[in-house]
């Protein structure tokens, strides 16, 4: 009778020896060989697909971005204030300015307009028919400030201007044809600088 074929191959399973000592004798099979090392020249295997595309669109989502949108724009410095051109020429109007330019600041309560306004170190001289506070008629002056304030309060077409400087000169300017309110009613006006002080108002005809 052919002798049973027998497996030369260990089994995973603790193997048993009954000869000999009645007592069972039992031996572990040896621990399987660790898992090869990979091979550096080999490519890595590939992730799982989950992973793979949501790496993909992360960076499909970057790569299609713009990288500007990325960066905040810079501000573009506000311009600073420009000192007035020397010579003015306009019709009927001749204008000549020099110095730091008048600082002005605007207020309103109400129906009440206020406007102040504040000269440092400058000169300027007039002529024409184009007055500064917007009425058409008459004008001539000429004057250097160091220092001076002046306030012009509007009320409803009617105006009135005080100031007070450090400052040489006279000016002079009269005028009418200004609708400040726009209520269809004209306005005339008359203001005068004096060494350093300066009156002006503005009334409804």
């Amino acid at each position: 009778m052919p002798e049973p074929i027998t497996s030369s191959s260990s089994s995973s399973n603790p193997t048993c020896n009954l000869d000999g000592d009645p007592s069972l004798t039992c031996q572990a099979a040896p621990p399987p060989p660790p898992a090869p090392t990979p091979n550096a020249c080999l490519p890595p295997e590939a992730p799982e697909a989950g992973t793979s595309s949501a790496a993909s669109a992360l960076v499909q989502k970057f790569a299609r971005s713009d990288g500007a949108s990325f960066v905040a724009p810079t501000p573009s410095p506000s311009p600073s204030p420009s000192a007035r051109g020397v010579l003015t020429v306009r019709p009927d109007q001749l204008d000549l300015e020099t110095g730091i330019p008048r600082i002005q600041g605007h207020a309103i309560l109400g129906n009440v307009q206020l406007t102040g306004a504040i000269d440092i170190l400058n000169a300027n001289a007039h002529l024409g028919s184009l007055n500064g506070d917007g009425s058409r008629g008459e004008n001539i002056g000429a004057g250097a400030n160091l220092i001076g304030g002046e306030l012009n309060i509007d009320y409803r077409g009617w105006s009135l201007t005080v100031g007070v400087a450090a400052s040489l000169g006279v000016s002079i300017s009269s005028g009418e044809g200004r609708d400040s309110d726009g209520d269809g009613v004209q306005e005339r006006c008359f203001a005068m600088s004096l060494g350093p002080f300066t009156l002006g108002e503005c009334d409804e005809l």
